[in-house]
C-alpha cells in the first residue's frame, strides 16, 4: 500500500516541530492534533478524527510489540492529518455525499481497529505479553494495513471531490482524470490481488482434501481391523456422554495450572500430559485449565472433553471423540477418517481433553491401535490436547512429541491447601486442633480429603474421624457401589488392576513388603528385604510407572502415600513366608 507522503508530511510540518509522533522526518505534536480535532465543527467529521486520535493514544502506550505499534501510530497520524487537511474549515452542507460516505467508512475502520487494540492492550500486560507476542504482532500489522488501505481509499474519494471542483472551473482536467484513474487502478489491483489469494486458498483446500484422502487410505488399516473385531460404532452412538463438567473449585494448584497454561501457549498444537497417582485431582486440574479465561479466549467453544473412562473398546473411543466434536452419528467403519477430515478441514484451533486416558490405553491387545489414533490426531497442527492418566509415563513417547518442559507428576497438596479444601466442605472444622493431624494421616491426598470432609459435614467430629481412621483405614472412605470419584478403595483398586501391574506377578507382593514400612524402604537394602522376589527391580519399575510408589527427594528411599499403604495393609497383607 502506497501512502501519499508529500501531503501528510506537509501537513505535519504545518503543525510544528514539538511532539510525540514522527512523520516524514517531522515531529507531530499530539497536543496540537487534539486541539485541531477539538476545533472541528462538524460532528461526524469530529467523530472520525477523535477515533483516529484514540487509536494513536492506545498504540503509544501498549507495552510490547513496539515496532508494530510505532508503525500503527505513524499510519494513523498520516490518515488523521489527511482528514484534517481535507475537511477542516468546511461547512457541513459543503461536504458532498460521496465524501460523507468516505468518512463513514473511515469511522467503521477506526472502530474495528480500536476494538482490536483493546484486546491487544489487555494481552500485552505482564507475563501474557510473552505468550501473545507473535499473535499481537500479526494483529497490529493487520491494523496498520487496514489504516493504510483506508487512507488510500479516502485519498481517492477526496481526489474525486477535488477533481469535480476543477472540472467545474475547467482547470487541470487531464490531471484530475489521471488522479481518478490512478485511484481506480490501485483499487482494481487490490481486488485482483484478493482474487488471486482466494484462488490460492481454494487450491490449498483441494490439496489438503487430497492429502487427507491419501492418509486415510494408507495409514488407518490397523484401526479399521480393530473396529471390525470389536464391533460397529453404531452399537454405541446412544451411550457416550461428553457434556463438559462444571468448573471445579481448587486449592493449592495455582502454580501447576499456570505452568500448564504457559505450555499450551508456548506453541500451536501443544501436547500436555497430567500424570500422577489416583485420587490426586488430575481431572479437576485439567478442567480448571480448560476453563481458564486465556484458554477460553483462544479456543472458544472448541474445547472438547473426552471422558475416556467410558472407552472400553477402540470403536467406543473413536465415538467419544466424534461426540465431543459434535459430529453426527455414523455407522461408518472409517470413524477415524471422519474425525481427521473434520479437524484438518477446520480453520479453527481445537483443544481436546482426554480424561482418564489409562482406560483405552489398557484395552487388552489394542494399545498399538489406540496409540495410532492419538498419534494421528497429534499430527494435526491446529489441535492441542491434554491427557490425564494414572502413572508416571507419557504414552506414545516414540510417536508423539510432548511439549517441553513436561509437567511434573501431580502429587499431594501442601498442608495449608489441604486445610482450605477440607474447611470449604465442612466449615465447622475450621480451627479444630486435630484437623492438621488428620490431614497428615491422609498424606494430604485430595480425594481422601474430600471424602473425609463429607463425613465431617455429615456430623462426625474431627477427633472421631481420626480415631476411626486408626482402625478402619480406607474402609472408612469406601462407599458401596462407588466409583473412582467417591471411593478411595475403588480408586486404588483401579491402579492395582492396570495391565502393567497385573502383568507382573511380583508387583503386589513387593507392594505388600513396602507397605510394612511407614518411613519407606532404603533402595540399597531392598534385595536383602525381598529374598523371595529375586526380580524386585522389574516389579519396582512397574509400581513406579503406576505411581503406586515414589522416590524420596534424595532418591535414596521408596515411599508410598498413606491411603495406598493403608489399603495394601488391609486388602493385601504380607504372608508369613515373606515376613520371615
Amino acid at each position: 500500500m502506497v501512502l501519499s507522503r508529500s501531503r501528510a508530511s506537509g501537513a505535519a510540518s504545518s503543525l510544528g516541530p514539538a511532539g510525540t509522533a514522527i512523520l516524514g522526518g517531522v515531529q507531530v505534536s499530539l497536543t496540537l492534533l487534539e486541539k485541531s480535532v477539538d476545533g472541528m465543527n462538524i460532528p461526524f467529521v469530529k467523530g472520525v478524527a477523535g477515533a483516529a486520535l484514540e487509536v494513536i493514544k492506545i498504540a503509544k502506550v501498549i507495552q510490547s510489540n513496539r515496532e508494530e505499534c510505532d508503525n500503527l501510530v505513524q499510519s494513523s497520524t498520516s490518515l488523521l492529518i489527511v482528514i484534517l487537511g481535507s475537511l477542516s474549515g468546511k461547512a457541513e452542507d459543503a461536504i458532498p455525499d460521496h465524501l460523507r460516505r468516505g468518512v463513514e467508512r473511515l469511522t467503521n475502520n477506526f472502530s474495528e481497529v480500536l476494538a482490536e487494540l483493546r484486546i491487544i492492550d489487555k494481552r500485552a500486560q505482564g507475563w501474557r505479553a510473552a505468550f501473545y507476542y507473535i499473535d499481537n504482532g500479526e494483529r497490529l500489522k493487520g491494523c496498520s494495513s487496514k489504516i493504510e488501505w483506508a487512507m488510500e481509499e479516502f485519498q481517492v474519494t477526496s481526489n474525486v471531490d477535488s477533481c469535480l471542483k476543477e472540472l467545474e472551473h475547467h482547470e487541470e482536467l487531464r490531471k484530475a482524470q489521471e488522479r481518478i484513474q490512478s485511484g481506480v487502478d490501485r483499487l482494481q489491483k487490490g481486488q485482483e490481488t484478493m482474487q488471486e489469494s482466494q484462488q490460492e486458498l481454494m487450491k490449498g483446500q483441494a490439496n489438503m482434501q487430497e492429502s487427507i484422502k491419501k492418509e486415510v487410505r494408507e495409514g488407518l488399516s490397523g484401526v479399521r481391523e480393530a473396529i471390525k473385531e470389536q464391533g460397529n460404532t453404531q452399537d454405541f452412538v446412544s451411550g457416550p456422554l461428553t457434556v463438559m463438567p462444571p468448573e471445579p473449585k481448587l486449592f493449592g494448584r495455582t502454580k501447576y495450572i499456570d505452568k500448564a497454561i504457559k505450555l499450551l501457549f508456548s506453541i500451536t498444537g501443544a501436547k500436555i500430559a497430567i500424570l500422577g497417582p489416583g485420587g490426586m485431582g488430575k481431572t479437576s486440574v485439567a478442567l480448571k485449565i480448560i476453563y481458564d479465561a486465556l484458554v477460553v479466549d483462544r479456543f472458544g467453544d472448541n474445547r472438547c472433553w473426552i471422558p475416556c473412562e467410558q472407552a472400553t473398546s477402540v470403536p467406543l473411543f473413536l465415538e467419544l471423540i466424534a461426540k465431543s466434536l459434535n459430529l453426527p452419528s455414523s455407522s461408518s467403519s472409517d470413524r477415524l477418517a471422519e474425525i481427521v477430515r473434520f479437524l484438518k478441514s477446520s480453520k479453527d484451533l481445537y483443544i481436546l481433553l482426554f480424561d482418564n486416558f489409562e482406560t483405552p490405553w489398557d484395552i487388552e491387545g489394542q494399545q498399538s491401535n489406540v496409540a495410532e489414533v492419538l498419534a494421528i490426531i497429534a499430527s494435526i497442527p491446529t489441535v492441542s490436547f491434554i491427557i490425564t492418566m494414572r502413572g508416571n509415563q507419557h504414552p506414545s513417547s516414540n510417536t508423539i512429541e510432548w511439549t517441553e518442559p513436561k509437567l511434573p507428576l501431580l502429587t499431594q497438596l501442601d498442608l495449608g491447601a489441604a486445610e482450605e479444601a477440607f474447611v470449604r466442605i465442612s466449615p465447622d472444622a475450621k480451627g479444630d486442633p486435630e484437623l492438621r493431624t488428620l490431614l497428615q494421616k491422609l498424606d494430604c491426598m485430595p480425594l481422601a480429603i474430600t471424602l473425609m470432609a463429607k463425613l465431617s459435614e455429615a456430623g462426625e467430629t474431627v477427633a472421631d474421624l481420626l480415631e476411626q481412621w486408626k482402625s478402619e483405614r480406607t474402609r472408612l472412605l469406601d462407599q458401596p457401589g462407588g466409583d473412582r470419584r467417591n471411593s478411595i478403595e475403588v480408586s486404588i483398586k483401579l491402579s492395582l488392576e492396570s495391565r502393567s501391574v497385573k502383568g507382573n506377578p511380583d508387583a503386589i507382593p513387593l507392594l505388600s513388603v513396602l507397605a510394612m514400612l511407614p518411613a519407606g524402604a532404603a533402595l540399597n537394602r531392598l534385595s536383602e528385604m525381598c529374598p523371595s522376589i529375586p526380580d524386585w527391580r522389574a516389579a519396582l519399575r512397574v509400581l513406579r510407572r503406576a505411581a503406586l510408589v515414589y522416590d524420596s527427594a534424595d532418591k535414596s528411599r521408596i515411599q508410598m502415600l498413606s491411603p495406598i499403604q493403608s489399603y495394601i495393609l488391609l486388602r493385601h497383607p504380607l504372608g508369613q513366608e515373606p515376613l520371615k
